[in-house]
């Protein structure tokens, strides 16, 4: 009975621990900040380099929580976000462009020069594409 009730325990933590695996590096990316001695805010991705002694003072800090402050990330970020609405604007112009061509039908003046006369007895104006 022991180790039925085992298995029903383990498996939610096997499940969970599954799942950890798939998840993106960056999205358990971590920092750790501290101040030292002097009063100088440190911050490392590597818990073995913070000294021992400051090991008690250790903030750790979340990689999106480090562009939320940073006045260079958030710009960058910003001109990031503005790249990509441009390219996606771009994108449905194209398509739009593309929904307005009748299907099949070739322009006509790809690649040709119109010339434009007027008949002397007649008065009538004709187009033709050379």
């Amino acid at each position: 009975m022991k180790s039925a009730r085992i298995l029903a325990i383990s498996a939610p933590v096997w499940f969970f621990a599954g799942l950890l695996l798939f998840l993106p590096p960056d999205a358990w990316a971590e920092f750790f900040k501290y101040k030292d001695s002097s009063g100088s805010v440190v911050i490392t991705n590597k818990l073995e380099d913070v000294p021992q002694k400051y090991r008690d003072r250790v903030k750790v800090i979340w990689d999106d929580e480090l562009e939320a402050k940073d006045p260079r990330a958030r710009k960058q970020a910003a001109a990031e976000r503005q790249r990509e609405q441009r390219d996606q604007q771009q994108k449905q112009r194209e398509q739009q462009q593309e929904l307005q061509k009748p299907a099949g039908l070739k322009n006509p003046t790809d690649g040709k020069t119109l010339f434009i006369t007027i008949d002397d007895q007649t008065g009538e104006v004709i187009r033709r594409f050379e």
